[in-house]
C-alpha cells in the first residue's frame, strides 16, 4: 500500500510540475510579464552534474542566476559611475578615510561584490529532460527603494556611533571612543557604493534622494573626531626603579615601549595627561641555591602602582605588586630576570586599567 502511494505521489508530482512550467522559462513570456524597462534579471539551466544532488544543483544554478541578473546591474552602475562621481562633492570617501589615524582601516569592496537587495530567484526542473531551471529577477521600483531605505539606515547608525564616541571622549576613554569610530568605516563604505547603485538604477536620483549632504556631514564629524583621536591617549608617567643602589631605567622604557604600540603618547606634566601613572621599584636579595656546585641566585623586584585618571582627577587603581627571578650568574642577573616578569605584570594592570 505504501508503495502504492509513493508512486501516485511522484506522479501526481511530475504532473503538477508538467503543467506549471513557470511563465519566466518561455522567452516570450518572460519579456512580457518581467519588461526590461521594469525589471533587472537573469537566467540559468543545466544538468545534475555527477555525484551531484538535487539540493546542491539548484543552489548552484540559482547562484548563477543571481549573478548573470547582479551582472546586469553592475554594467550599469559602471556607465554611471563617473557621471555619479562628478555630482558628488570633490571630498571623496578616500579623503575623509586617509585622514583617520593609522590604526582604523577598512576594506572596499568592488562593485562585482554589491548585494543586490529583493532579488528573488525562482526554479523549475523540467520533468522531461531533468534539466535545472533558475531566474533571478528584481523589480527596479522596488530596488530603488530598498536602496534608498539602505541608506537611510546605515546614515542613522553612523550617526548613533558618532554619538557614542563623542560620549566616551568626554568621559576620556579616548581608547574606546577610538574603537567606536572605526565602526563608522564600514558603514560609510556601504552607503558610498549604495548610492552609486541608487544613481545607477535610478535616472531621476538627485542629491536628495541620494543623501549625499547628510552622508558629507556625518564624513566631516568623523574627520573632526578622527583629529581629536590622532595623537591617541596621553599618559605622564612617573617611575623610579632601583637596582642595589643604583638606577634601573629599562622598566620605565619597556612600559612605554609597549604602551606606545596601542597609541599612546607620552607627556612631560600631568597637566596635558589623560591619566597619570606613578610606579616605584627596587629590587632585593632572596637566595642563593648551591647545587652540584653550581649557584643560582634569586631575587625579588617589588613595586607599588597607582592610576589616576585626569579628567575625574580620580584614583582609578594602586596596588603593591611582586615578581621573583632567577639567575646562575649573581643577584644582579637575577634582579633583571625578575624586573622582565614585573615589567611584563605592570603593562597589564595600565592596559587593563585604561581600556575599561
Amino acid at each position: 500500500m505504501k508503495k502504492l502511494l509513493v508512486i501516485l505521489f511522484s506522479a501526481m508530482s511530475l504532473c503538477g510540475m508538467a503543467q506549471t512550467m513557470p511563465n519566466w522559462y518561455d522567452v516570450d513570456k518572460q519579456r512580457l510579464v518581467y519588461p526590461e524597462k521594469e525589471y533587472f534579471k537573469g537566467k540559468a539551466e543545466d544538468n545534475r552534474q555527477s555525484g551531484e544532488s538535487l539540493e546542491v544543483a539548484t543552489k548552484r544554478i540559482s547562484d548563477a542566476a543571481r549573478a548573470e541578473a547582479a551582472a546586469s546591474v553592475r554594467v550599469q552602475v559602471q556607465n554611471t559611475t563617473n557621471v555619479y562621481t562628478e555630482e558628488r562633492s570633490k571630498q571623496t570617501m578616500n579623503q575623509y578615510v586617509s585622514v583617520i589615524y593609522e590604526s582604523l582601516s577598512r576594506e572596499t569592496r568592488t562593485s562585482t561584490d554589491i548585494e543586490i537587495p529583493g532579488m528573488q530567484v525562482e526554479t523549475w526542473q523540467n520533468p522531461q529532460t531533468k534539466t535545472i531551471a533558475a531566474f533571478a529577477y528584481v523589480k527596479k521600483s522596488s530596488l530603488i527603494r530598498q536602496l534608498e531605505k539602505k541608506i537611510t539606515v546605515a546614515l542613522a547608525k553612523i550617526e548613533t556611533t558618532l554619538e557614542q564616541t563623542d560620549q566616551l571622549f568626554a568621559d576620556g576613554q579616548k581608547m574606546q571612543a577610538r574603537d567606536m569610530a572605526a565602526k563608522c568605516l564600514p558603514l560609510l563604505v556601504e552607503v558610498d557604493e549604495t548610492q552609486k547603485l541608487l544613481a545607477a538604477v535610478d535616472m531621476n536620483a538627485d542629491r536628495e534622494s541620494l543623501q549625499l549632504d547628510e552622508t558629507q556631514a556625518l564624513q566631516k564629524r568623523l574627520t573632526e573626531v578622527a583629529n581629536q583621536l590622532k595623537n591617541g591617549i596621553n599618559i605622564y608617567i612617573a617611575c623610579t626603579a632601583d637596582m642595589f643602589g643604583t638606577n634601573y631605567a629599562a622598566l620605565k622604557g619597556e612600559i612605554q615601549g609597549e604602551l606606545s604600540k596601542i597609541g599612546c603618547t607620552f607627556v612631560e606634566n600631568t597637566a596635558q595627561a589623560d591619566w597619570a601613572i606613578s610606579i616605584k621599584a627596587s629590587a632585593r636579595k632572596y637566595s642563593k641555591d648551591e647545587r652540584d656546585g653550581l649557584s643560582t641566585y634569586f631575587c625579588y623586584a617589588d613595586a607599588t602602582i597607582s592610576l589616576d585618571k585626569m579628567l575625574t582627577d580620580q584614583r582609578v587603581y594602586e596596588s603593591k605588586i611582586s615578581e621573583k627571578g632567577g639567575h646562575t650568574f649573581d643577584y644582579e642577573h637575577a634582579a633583571v630576570d625578575a624586573y622582565k616578569y614585573l615589567a611584563a605584570k605592570l603593562i597589564g594592570i595600565i592596559q587593563e586599567q585604561i581600556a575599561k
